[in-house]
């Protein structure tokens, strides 16, 4: 098991781990921070493929509990070594592997904001968020980024696979999400060892960074720090991910 430091003011000498802990191993999480708590107790920080959650060892090292622990003023002990781990490692390390994933640029390279978004070719939810980030694409403030899986349908990894396969991906992309290829876009039955490759690499990247359907964005906050939108983002939250709007010049 991994761990890794950070944020020494925050940190506590980490000594072997307790038998406890093994339990997040085999649930394929990871302790990424220790902390000081009150008492005897031990403070970690733990990430479960992407869900960041604090736990507790009891001083005999028997017993694993998780959850909050507040002090008398209702202060969350472990808040800050959990969002020390947020903002700064988990954010770094999220956005390093987004960048490695296989995606299609949707808009400027010279876009101020860059957003990903895991796409699948059968999803009408992604075919919603195209839609809805054209303001910003298209006026070159955004450059949403489209991880493509195939995860929905039967031929969801086909119609993934023809997309990735096309001589110019990004075109065909945008009119299949514009609506100009829905039925006609054809699953390739057998993709290239290369096609499968990446199409695989894609859907893991899917499962480390905690989500299980499409669409998916992550994007930055002012503070840096990634954020993840799941499903169809509401209107409402449209100018967080996307920032505020600009008018065309």
């Amino acid at each position: 098991m991994t761990i890794l430091l950070f944020a020494p003011s925050v940190l506590g000498k980490v000594t072997a781990l307790p038998e406890p802990l093994k339990l997040v191993d085999k649930q394929g999480g990871k302790i990424v921070n220790q902390f000081d708590t009150p008492g005897d107790i031990k403070g970690f920080v733990a990430d479960f493929r992407g869900q960041v959650v604090t736990l507790y060892v009891t001083a005999d090292d028997k017993y694993l509990f998780t959850g909050s622990m507040l002090d008398a003023k209702g202060n969350n002990i472990g808040e800050q070594a959990m969002q020390a781990y947020i903002t700064g490692p988990k954010s770094m390390n999220d956005w390093k592997l987004l960048k490695s994933t296989h995606w299609i640029a949707d808009g400027s390279p010279f876009a101020n904001r860059i957003i990903y978004t895991f796409t699948d070719p059968n999803c009408p939810y992604c075919k919603k968020l195209w839609k809805n980030a054209r303001p910003w694409v298209e006026n070159g403030q955004v450059q949403l980024r489209h991880i493509i899986v195939g995860i929905l349908k039967a031929d969801s990894l086909g119609k993934a696979a023809a997309i990735l396969s096309a001589g110019d991906p990004a075109n065909i992309l945008n009119k299949h999400e514009a609506g100009n290829l829905f039925p006609e876009l054809k699953a390739i039955e057998s993709p290239s060892s290369e096609i499968n490759k990446k199409l695989a690499e894609n859907h893991q990247a899917m499962i480390d960074l905690g989500v299980s359907a499409t669409p998916a964005t992550f994007y930055r906050d002012t503070t840096g720090a990634v954020k993840k939108q799941r499903g169809l983002p509401p209107e409402s939250v449209l100018h967080q991910i996307f920032g505020p709007l600009k008018e065309n010049e």
